[in-house]
């Protein structure tokens, strides 16, 4: 065959190409990692009561002297009985990874309704992947320290496919019997997604009330689907809020003389310049605009049809964007309301999940605002300059460039904890009840989380202390 008779490959089919390659490649990278995660801190907590207590014992026990997140409390129960706690633990940061993508997969697959094939659904759940990965405030303890895992990620990737189902049930979702099945599926994700933590309830809740207020106002027939997951939603919340635990451990922070806070006036004035620097520092993100300019291409004319009536943009439209600002606020101010300062990173990443699914409709609104009918986009061009910068993006931002690294330090890592928990085991056997472990020597930021303490009362150490069964475990020099 001669070379003059071969077909160009077109440059959107190998720039899409390459953009599988980069998103298969970091997701991977992201696994490979999981192999060298060790449990740490409320790991030992949780696997301790479970084995003293037993399943049922333990959910009584954290719901009483601990904390209403039921969800929590059932699923970190259930993983600390399900097999040795160093041999399982590598599995929920690839199982929370892979389901992060398909739940992005089913959300965008739900608002495409068909009109995109199955293959780019894929790969476009996966670049929603990478993209909630470069700009997670904490990769440790969003994927890899089930601590914090439980507590936010699975809640996250909850929420996502609870959205699909929203969009489904207002859309596409003709057949009753369909109906009644998403009801009580998006049920079960209520409820789940409540028990998890209070800054996912709150957003849940406020998903849902602003639902029944568009049914209700629009006179849809969702009103009734929407006004019965909110009151299951309530329900969720009196079980979940009104737990002695939470009380208990309010009054045991309150009391904590060891955590320097600042004043209720210096906190005030913190908060706002907090949450619009951390705004910032997610618009930093290139990929973030990248991506959302192939999107504004993408849909151009779709979205002019359904923003402009004769010739004038539907002003009620700007409500979205003004509604997604007022819960990125609402949500950062829990923080600062209940502890003075901001909440912790592993919290953010809720707030950064509604930034990213937030972002993509408001840019597309607020573009098409400015710009009106000044600009009129004719040609899919401006996609390809833009996904390639989307492409250089995802490979360069610092998350992805620290777990690269981390491929190195993370085998060292696992090294040193082994050889920690053999130094332990050791010592349990030569009958010493006091013992001391060495530091890690320089731990890898992906995949650590916290580790034990000099003062053999903290609770990480008691907590670890409980699991061994020995009288304390003291955090000594690195070797």
């Amino acid at each position: 065959m001669s070379i003059n008779n071969l077909k160009p490959v077109p440059t959107d089919k190998i720039l899409m190409g390459l953009l599988a390659v980069v998103v298969t490649a970091v997701l991977s990278l992201f696994i490979a990692l999981s192999f060298f995660d060790y449990p740490s801190a409320d790991d030992f907590c949780y696997a301790a009561k479970a084995r003293q207590l037993g399943f049922i014992g333990a959910q009584a026990f954290w719901y009483e002297h601990w904390s209403g997140r039921y969800t929590l409390n059932l699923v970190y129960t259930a993983f600390s009985l399900s097999g040795d706690l160093f041999k399982i633990y590598r599995f929920p940061p690839i199982m929370l990874l892979i389901s992060t993508w398909l739940g992005f997969c089913f959300l965008i697959a739900r608002i495409t309704q068909k009109q995109v094939s199955t293959p780019r659904i894929f790969l476009l759940g996966g670049i929603g992947t990478v993209l909630f990965i470069a700009g997670a405030p904490d990769i440790a303890q969003t994927f890899y320290w089930p601590g914090g895992s439980f507590t936010y990620q699975i809640p996250n990737i909850l929420l996502i496919f609870l959205l699909g189902l929203l969009i489904w049930r207002e859309t596409t979702a003709k057949n009753n019997r369909l109906r009644i099945l998403i009801f009580l599926l998006s049920s079960l994700l209520v409820i789940a997604i409540i028990g998890a933590n209070e800054v996912s309830l709150v957003l849940t809740v406020a998903i849902l009330g602003g639902g029944v207020i568009y049914a209700l106002r629009m006179r849809r027939d969702s009103g009734v689907f929407w006004t019965g997951l909110l009151m299951i939603a309530i329900g969720a919340v009196f079980v979940s809020v009104l737990a002695p635990g939470n009380y208990q451990r309010y009054t045991d922070i309150a009391h904590d003389e060891t955590t320097l806070r600042p004043s209720a006036w210096l906190a005030a004035g913190l908060y706002l310049p907090w949450v619009v620097l951390r705004i910032l520092y997610w618009l930093s993100n290139l990929g973030v605009w990248a991506s959302a300019a192939v999107l504004l291409a993408a849909t151009f004319h779709f979205a002019r049809a359904q923003l402009y009536a004769d010739g004038k943009f539907k002003r009620w439209f700007l409500a979205l964007p003004a509604l997604w600002i007022s819960m990125i606020f609402m949500l950062s101010a829990l923080g600062f309301l209940i502890n003075r300062h901001p909440l912790p990173e592993r919290a953010e990443s809720v707030v950064y999940l509604l930034f990213l699914l937030g972002w993509y409709p408001s840019f597309i609104i607020l573009i098409h605002f400015l710009i009106g009918d000044k600009i009129q986009l004719d040609n899919n061009r401006p996609i390809l300059p833009a996904a390639a910068l989307l492409l250089i993006s995802l490979l360069g931002s610092p998350n992805i460039f620290e777990a690269y690294k981390d491929v190195y330090r993370g085998y060292r890592y696992a090294g040193e904890m082994r050889a920690r928990i053999d130094a332990i085991q050791a010592a349990k056997n030569r009958g010493e009840t006091k013992i001391v472990v060495a530091s890690v020597s320089r731990p890898p930021r992906t995949l650590f989380a916290t580790d034990l303490e000099t003062d053999p009362r903290n609770f990480r150490n008691t907590c670890m202390s409980e699991y061994y069964g020995v009288e304390s475990i003291t955090l000594g020099p690195p070797k």
